[in-house]
């Protein structure tokens, strides 16, 4: 059984009832013996779709390596490498780009890890693959054929050289399909190369790791580093509605953004506000999916000064249906929509709760003082979590929760993740980065606190992108004094931060 039984990981079990922090978790980090802790680099996206399908660079390699790093991940759309309509036939010039790539790794001491970001019937984008992997045996079964071609074609590769990171954010499944498929491959591999190390990608798109796969030997769990989102995919053209969220700021004051009713008795809470405020002040809330329908209440000062009821059924020209894989419908405000309360007298406390319903989403919170600007806090859209009061300070900026770190999102991202490296699974950061669209310097302070958390757990990590709109070169943002460095435009700033946290790995 893998690693449990293991002195370290037994020692790490009974030191964690004791203390907050094991004392034997970096030693998962060395699998295969390759030290993963010591991973640090990108990802490069040349066979990332088909459109783009092109060779590997390798000045991309070269630089990597004179820069101070070692590692890139090479995320790809299967239809790159196979023949167009039948996804078993593998195309060899194709694959001998990817051999190239492997080469160019070894040439300058970067580890190379293979990714299947589009796999035969599944991909996080779109266009949604024409059979599911979840649930189509023929799909399942050519998933698991590239894999075992790959292992075949590369087991002369050493572990410390080449990695097979098996599927791309998984989600869209049950647990246990998820769980079988990816067993299935890494299984497959097991069978042509025992040493070669697999890479399972975390449920939900990375969030969530399982302990499933704490039975095998030579196997990573990978999570990633976008949240929160509201600061990684400000603006990101793919990311629906992101342009009309609020520019961010690190560190968050993190809002709850769900409003939940009387059918979600466990989690259902009032927003509550606290400070001196007075008459006149107005506090709005920008709603963007209701599920089901809603009533909301606003109290202040315990006496209730506003109600309205969202509802599809009895607004059907307010409310649009939400285009959804879930077997339930969610609607969305065919018009900006709002829940506005006014303060009628100088007052200590506003409460607003959903009284009636499901759930409703808010994005942002609009506090606005006599005389003053509005002050917009973004929410988080996170599932699952209470409202906490909130304190609102003279100027009608809302502060944090008292005795929140300032970085409790990240600090409850990466909890699950603490969890299982130290029951001694090895973890590693396949993905993260922030879009150009992010203010640079809310960029930089958000990307290093992320950092320390890794640093601190001993994870490795891999920047998405090197070139592009999350990487150190030619990212576009429109407020960085950029550097002229081989024909390439060098965001100095974010590489030294990086930098910074990858001495001493080479």
């Amino acid at each position: 059984m893998k690693r449990l039984l293991q002195p370290c990981a037994l020692l790490t079990f009974i030191v964690a009832v004791v203390a907050a922090r094991p004392i034997c978790a970096a030693d998962a980090q060395v699998l295969g013996g390759v030290d993963t802790s010591r991973w640090r680099g990108f990802n490069l996206l040349e066979k990332f779709t088909l459109r783009g399908n092109a060779p590997y660079r390798e000045d991309d390699f070269r630089w990597i390596a004179e820069l101070g790093f070692n590692f890139v991940r090479l995320p790809m759309d299967y239809r790159c490498y196979t023949d167009a309509g039948d996804w078993l036939k593998f195309n060899e010039a194709a694959l001998q780009q990817i051999d190239q790539a492997v080469a160019f790794g070894a040439r300058y001491g970067v580890h190379v890890s293979l990714n299947l970001h589009r796999a035969p019937g599944f991909c996080i984008n779109p266009p949604v693959e024409p059979k599911d992997l979840w649930t189509d045996p023929d799909a399942q079964a050519a998933f698991v054929a590239h894999w075992e071609m790959f292992a075949r074609r590369y087991r002369e590769i050493p572990p410390a050289q080449l990695s097979f990171n098996l599927l791309n954010e998984p989600i869209r499944n049950t647990r246990e399909n998820y769980v079988a498929v990816h067993a299935r491959a890494l299984e497959a591999i097991h069978a042509i190369d025992p040493r070669r190390l697999v890479i399972v990608d975390g449920n939900n798109a990375g969030h969530d790791p399982a302990r499933e796969f704490l039975r095998y030997e030579n196997v990573v769990q990978a999570t990633r580093g976008y949240h929160p989102s509201a600061i990684s995919h400000y603006k990101a053209s793919w990311v629906r509605g992101s342009d009309q969220w609020p520019e961010p700021t690190w560190p968050l004051t993190r809002l709850v953004g769900h409003l939940y009713g009387p059918s979600k008795p466990e989690l259902r809470s009032p927003l509550v506000l606290r400070g001196n405020l007075p008459a006149g002040t107005e506090v709005a809330l920008k709603l963007t999916l209701l599920s089901g329908s809603a009533k909301l209440r606003a109290q202040v000062d315990g006496r209730t000064v506003e109600e309205k009821i969202f509802d599809p059924k009895l607004q059907p020209d307010a409310w649009t249906p939400v285009k959804s894989e879930a077997t339930w419908v969610y609607h969305q405000p065919k018009a900006p929509s709002q829940f506005v309360v006014r303060v009628p007298a100088a007052s200590r406390e506003i409460a607003i709760e959903n009284i009636a319903g499901d759930w409703i989403q808010f994005t942002e919170l609009r506090i606005t003082l006599p005389g003053a600007a509005p002050r917009v806090t973004p929410a988080d859209s996170s599932w699952g979590r209470k409202q906490t009061p909130h304190e609102i300070g003279p100027d009608g900026r809302l502060l944090a929760p008292t005795g929140a770190a300032t970085n409790q999102p990240l600090l409850d991202f990466i909890r699950p993740w603490r969890e299982i490296a130290a029951t001694g699974e090895t973890v590693f950061v396949g993905e993260w980065g922030c879009y150009s669209k992010t203010p640079h310097p809310v960029a930089l302070a958000w990307m290093r606190a992320w950092l320390q958390e890794w640093q601190q757990a001993r994870f490795g990590w891999a920047l998405w992108n090197f070139r592009g709109s999350f990487g150190v070169l030619d990212s576009g943002r429109s407020d960085v004094p950029y550097e002229d460095w081989h024909g390439h435009k060098l965001d100095r700033e974010m590489l030294r931060l990086l930098q910074e946290y990858s001495q001493g790995v080479r």
